[in-house]
């Protein structure tokens, strides 16, 4: 048995034209294997024929009650009652007139009991041969379909019991469902409007008030709990592809041209689709992804209200916030318990995902046959982010502030930073020594301690080409944060020529140059619009490592520098 769900706990709307809520009222109609359908059906004035000899006729305000037992997605007994006006069967000729006040049909069999009496002449008559009445009974029936029944299509000629008449559904006013519940066919597809649709898995239903008005005018309250498949779910823009989901205390309604669809918890296994958590993180989900939400609501605008956990994975995806884009690939998101209210977010996030960084480096050269030298460096790595959201939403509201750090590869940094080192040039370094040709080749640029870098580069000086030499060049760098810049900067270079000879001491004359030429690079600056703070860098054997705070509050209007991988 299905328990009344307490608070509504998912709440999506849409507007729904009339032809969609009659598709809906099939939908549940062929949901139906098995259970109990109870129908009240109400009556206005007129009549109906049902064969050429015989005619239904009603006066007043009659009700039929019907009590339906199904099996199977067919109706396999059912017990009518009538109340109020009178509903009557009448033949033509010498046909007999009656006034039928209930009956019980089975499939199969036809109609087993039947209350009734006779009209006008045909009342004493009917009193005491009630045998004649057989007749009449004998061609009407109770159609087998649950859709006509919950149409309000319940009688049918002896003909075809499948099929109600034609002409009585002139009769009908309007049919109440209530109290009803049944279990669903397997692999039965539903759809609630735009928002959901699935293949029902293991599924009960219950309507506990249902209205159809003639000709297409259907409102329903219900409720559904229980496992579905293969399906698609779309709330605040997205819409995702999912294998399986878990519904549990759901609650569906359907008024004033506006769906509604509701459940405790909902849980899904998606496969594909578009996933935007609000303030910030976008991405194409893919399988294992998956998504619950505990009493989540959402209103008609589309903005949503719940306790969500997620598991969330992508290829690619987006980080969008206050004007600022940053596009990643490889994501991962995770969050537990974190809280949306009308379409904000509070809560905690961990995000991960493979960043790619454009930056160009430009070294200022102390000697003025060197121009200025810029080198474009790409840096790419894993980026690991711990958000916390508070009121955030998608048109920038709120706040989103925490912390991050990503990881820089070191080949291409020290690739650039060959490229940068290396250099040629000439100089005249004393009144009397002119023409001298310097020559710097790097060997090695790595990290030799947490924030210390090894140089080793080799420096030729020479007069002529018989007066050259060659020195082993050792020196050591930092590398710190300027915080104002927020930059990850080169300082403090150390260099140790040790060369020998006349042209040796050249060289120490030049090292100080050098020192302060490749001396305050700024290896990496973080982009002006991303709200990211350099606060500490370390490095490992093959890569450095740099952290800081998020403080992502304010709307930006340039685009950064990061691109899809």
């Amino acid at each position: 048995m299905l328990r009344h769900a307490t608070a509504v706990s998912l709440l999506i709307l849409a507007a729904v034209p009339a032809m969609a809520q009659r598709d809906l009222l099939d939908q549940l109609a062929g949901l139906v294997n098995r259970g109990k359908v109870n129908v009240e059906v109400d009556l206005q004035p007129g009549s109906a024929t049902i064969t050429p000899e015989w005619t239904l006729q009603t006066a007043g305000a009659p009700k039929a009650t019907l009590i339906v037992e199904a099996d199977e997605g067919r109706v396999r007994c059912v017990d009518v009652d009538v109340s109020g006006g009178t509903l009557v069967i009448s033949g033509k000729g010498l046909r007999p007139a009656l006034q039928l006040e209930g009956m019980r049909f089975e499939e199969g069999t036809g109609i087993i009991d039947a209350r009734f009496r006779g009209r006008g002449v045909w009342r004493p008559i009917i009193a005491v041969f009630r045998t004649l009445a057989k007749p009449a009974l004998r061609h009407i029936a109770v159609p087998t379909d649950i859709q006509s029944i919950l149409r309000g299509d319940i009688l049918a000629s002896k003909q075809s019991t499948s099929e109600a008449s034609p002409d009585f559904l002139k009769l009908v006013r309007v049919v109440h469902i209530g109290n009803t519940e049944f279990e669903a066919f397997s692999g039965y597809p539903l759809a609630f409007g735009e928002l959901i649709d699935f293949d029902t898995r293991s599924l009960r239903v219950a309507i506990d008030k249902g209205t159809f008005t003639p000709p297409a005018q259907f409102e329903v309250d219900g409720r559904i709990d229980g496992d579905i498949e293969n399906g698609a779910a779309a709330f605040l823009g997205n819409h995702g592809r999912f294998s399986r989901g878990e519904l549990r205390r759901g609650t569906f309604r359907v008024s004033d041209n506006q769906t509604s669809f509701s459940a405790g918890a909902f849980a899904l296994d998606l496969t594909y689709g578009q996933f935007h958590w609000p303030g910030g993180p976008k991405i194409g989900v893919e399988a294992p992804s998956r998504f619950e939400v505990r009493d989540l609501r959402v209103r008609p605008d589309g903005s949503y209200s719940g306790i969500v956990d997620a598991a969330l994975f992508g290829k690619v995806g987006s980080v969008d916030r206050a004007g600022t884009r940053i596009a990643a690939n490889d994501v991962q998101l995770h969050t537990h318990g974190a809280k949306i209210v009308n379409g904000k977010a509070t809560g905690d996030i961990k995000l991960n995902f493979q960043y790619r960084l454009n930056h160009t480096l430009v070294v200022h050269y102390p000697v003025e046959e060197l121009r200025d030298r810029r080198v474009p460096l790409l840096f790419q790595g894993l980026f690991d982010a711990d958000l916390h959201f508070e009121n955030a939403g998608s048109g920038d509201e709120g706040v989103v502030t925490g912390t991050y750090q990503f990881t820089i590869p070191w080949p291409p940094v020290e690739q650039a930073a060959f490229e940068v080192l290396r250099a040629r040039w000439q100089q005249d370094v004393a009144p009397a020594i002119h023409k001298v040709k310097f020559a710097i080749e790097p060997r090695r640029f790595g990290p030799c301690g947490h924030d210390c870098f090894l140089l080793d580069v080799k420096m030729t000086a020479e007069k002529t080409k018989r007066f050259q030499q060659i020195c082993n060049t050792e020196g050591k760098a930092d590398v710190v944060v300027d915080a104002p810049t927020r930059s990850l900067v080169l300082r403090n270079l150390r260099l140790q020529p040790r060369c020998e000879g006349l042209l040796g001491a050249i060289v120490n004359f030049v090292a100080p140059f050098l020192t302060k030429s490749y001396s305050d690079i700024a290896l990496m600056q973080m982009p002006a619009d991303l709200p990211f703070t350099i606060d500490s860098v370390g490095s490992a054997a093959d890569s450095i490592f740099i952290a800081g705070k998020v403080e992502w509050a304010t709307a930006s209007n340039v685009a950064p520098a990061l691109s899809r991988r």
